[in-house]
């Protein structure tokens, strides 16, 4: 309680001093309690394993202890999602808890009392170090957990979920002794692993790391690294953000992104592609780039002492390039493998956005000339990359900022390899040989200036792998027989020696495979999962101005008691996409029983089948009104048409 009431008088303080005239300004007063006691007590990282000597309730000695090499995250963690009659409310009856714990699972119903008994049970038993609630409807953890204690109460059952028994009323000391996630998009792409890097990175406890946005986690680094070197932070006050004043000669000739050399569209033999390993992480490095080392009008200072954003990148990628060497140790998808997957995933997502945050208006140390002066050096890389691939003999297909496409006839891999050496000779950056391709399609970019561009190719490497980029089998929203079908295209096409055969024996066997799947398609052979389309809601349902199929099911949904949000996954299927009302063209998944026999709109599915395949065979003049219908002899609406449609759609709707 006194804690409470110093740190109230504290805020009081601070509001005052801010408003005195007497008082120029006020630094290292918007950072949190918490950060801190991180940055100047304790000085470790959050999830660090550590040595502690105490005395009674004293703290004597907390000591680092690195074990590094070891990938698994050092924690237990256990999933549960609970499932109600309708909302959350606290007296809305619980339904089902199910549970996820060391790839097991299990589901706990019947009698609400016998559902919070078993559940409690199971986790004291398993004694998970982290509990993560797999929410539903942007439901917080914390307001689950506290749903689920409110409603124990009610029921006078003893629910204690902490690792020790506490009778408080606190949902605090209730759970003490775990840790409370939120499920997120974030860790179902990275896993825990992931989120440990994220947390030691900003130097911020798990709940905080999984919550916030990389704008305060990188925010959160930059001022515990401040600290370190004696400095103190100004409040983060955005109405001072700023351009510098440039005339516009100078504005068009620095205000550019990364290049691009357009795709030399069409079929390719023996291609590989190089890859800059973090280019920009390293020019940064090389240039001392930062955010006080690039001022206008003199460009970058020639300073002695290392700059923040080298500083702070510089221990990313050395931990970065620690956990690739981890990485090789382990036989490929084992349990090591993946945890170092997840790291590895995490940590190029936040060297990625620390160049990507430089000049941002979020960032309080942004510097827009460094971040222009980032992207002006990896220009130069690539002309220089473009200049001596082509003096080597090699034809450049295709570059993308840090990558080249070149192939040369009846090139070997040693030629590749050498080429490359050459490469880090002169640009001093690490380079590695990513793919290489027997067959590689390279297809029109497809771009809007509202919408990303994308990476608009496919080939297959003399590894037998498939590599796509922006097409139906990479996109999330594509239904599973589609995907397969694509998969299976491209395989059948590409079984050949050369590209004259691909050209004619290749392209005559897909052709057959895709009249033997529309066969399949409506004859009704394709299973009910496996036609299932996921879309996102990009915003929340009252301000759609157009019934999209996904914006249709989540209405559904909602008059079933289902309601949806922004940032909810909608699965539905295509049941009568003609129909007058569009309310009534699909059917969303969570409202067709099991046991239900569902009619699938099969002239839609063909379509979207005959789309998938023009992607892919486009180039050798194939066009889906060769199989047209009446439905479907005028239409020509590829799938990334429709999507920036829709995407327009929803940014008109956000400027209104």
């Amino acid at each position: 309680m006194f804690i409470l009431h110093l740190l109230n008088f504290t805020e009081i303080l601070v509001n005052k001093l801010e408003k005195d005239t007497k008082v120029a300004q006020l630094f290292n007063n918007d950072i949190l309690h918490v950060q801190q006691y991180l940055f100047t007590k304790l000085k470790i990282e959050p999830t660090c394993k550590v040595q502690v000597q105490y005395k009674d309730s004293k703290l004597l000695v907390m000591r680092k202890i690195d074990n590094e090499e070891t990938p698994q995250p050092p924690f237990s963690s256990l999933y549960f999602e609970i499932a109600t009659l309708s909302d959350f409310s606290d007296s809305t009856p619980l339904r089902k808890i199910t549970v996820t714990h060391n790839e097991q699972h299990v589901s706990f119903d019947g009698p609400e009392e016998t559902i919070l008994q078993d559940f409690c049970k199971y986790v004291l038993e398993n004694d998970p170090d982290i509990l993560i609630c797999v929410t539903t409807h942007n439901r917080s953890v914390l307001t689950i957990t506290r749903y689920l204690f409110t409603r124990a109460k009610m029921l006078r059952v003893n629910f204690q979920l902490g690792r020790q028994t506490d009778d408080t009323e606190t949902l605090t000391d209730r759970t003490q002794g775990r840790v409370l996630l939120n499920g997120s998009p974030f860790l179902n792409e990275f896993g825990l692993a992931g989120l440990v890097e994220r947390s030691r990175f900003s130097f911020l406890p798990l709940g905080m790391a999984a919550q916030y946005g990389i704008n305060r986690l990188i925010d959160s680094r930059n001022c515990y690294e401040m600290i370190q070197q004696g400095y103190v932070i100004p409040k983060n006050d955005f109405s001072l953000r700023h351009e510098h004043i440039r005339t516009l000669e100078e504005i068009v000739s620095r205000d550019k992104g990364g290049m691009i050399f357009s795709p030399n569209v069409g079929l390719h033999e023996n291609v590989v592609v190089l890859d800059y390993d973090s280019e920009y992480a390293n020019l940064i490095l090389m240039h001392n780039l930062s955010y006080e080392t690039v001022v206008y009008p003199r460009s970058v200072i020639q300073a002695t002492d290392k700059g923040l954003l080298p500083t702070v990148i510089e221990k990313v990628l050395k931990r970065r390039l620690s956990f690739k060497d981890i990485k090789q140790k382990f036989d490929i998808n084992i349990s090591e493998w993946l945890w170092c997957e997840q790291r590895l995933g995490a940590l190029k997502n936040i060297l990625v956005s620390l160049y990507g945050t430089t000049g941002s208006f979020w960032n309080r140390h942004s510097n827009v000339l460094a971040l222009e002066e980032i992207n002006k050096i990896s220009r130069e890389v690539l002309i220089k990359t473009k200049d001596i691939v082509q003096e080597q003999g090699f034809e450049l297909v295709y570059a993308d900022t840090d990558s080249v496409f070149l192939k040369k006839q009846d090139a070997s891999r040693l030629d590749y390899e050498n080429v490359k050496d050459i490469l880090i000779r002169e640009t001093r950056l690490p380079i590695s040989l990513q793919q290489h391709f027997k067959f590689l399609m390279l297809l029109p970019l497809a771009a809007d200036e509202e919408m990303e561009a994308l990476k608009h190719y496919f080939g297959i490497t003399q590894d037998n792998e498939l590599i796509a980029r922006g097409i139906e089998i990479r996109r999330h929203d594509a239904p599973n027989f589609i995907k397969e079908f694509q998969t299976e295209l491209l395989y059948t096409l590409f079984d050949c020696k050369d590209s004259a055969e691909v050209i004619s024996k290749g392209y005559e066997n897909a052709l057959l495979l895709i009249t033997k799947t529309i066969d399949r398609v409506v004859t009704g052979e394709v299973q009910l999962q496996d036609l299932v389309v996921s879309k996102f809601l990009r915003q929340d349902l009252d301000k759609y101005r157009s019934l999209f199929p996904h914006v249709a099911a989540a209405i559904q949904l909602g008059k079933s008691g289902k309601s949806s949000v922004r940032g909810d996954s909608i699965q539905y299927i295509h049941t009568n996409a003609h129909h007058s009302n569009p309310l009534c063209r699909v059917t969303a998944l969570d409202l067709v029983k099991q046991e239900q026999e569902l009619n699938y709109d099969k002239e839609k599915y063909r379509e979207i089948l005959l789309e998938a395949a023009e992607t892919i065979l486009g180039y050798f003049g194939f066009d889906m009104t060769i199989y047209a219908t009446k439905t479907t002899k005028n239409k020509n609406r590829k799938w990334w048409h429709e999507l920036r449609e829709e995407r327009i759609r929803d940014i008109e709707t956000e400027r209104m």
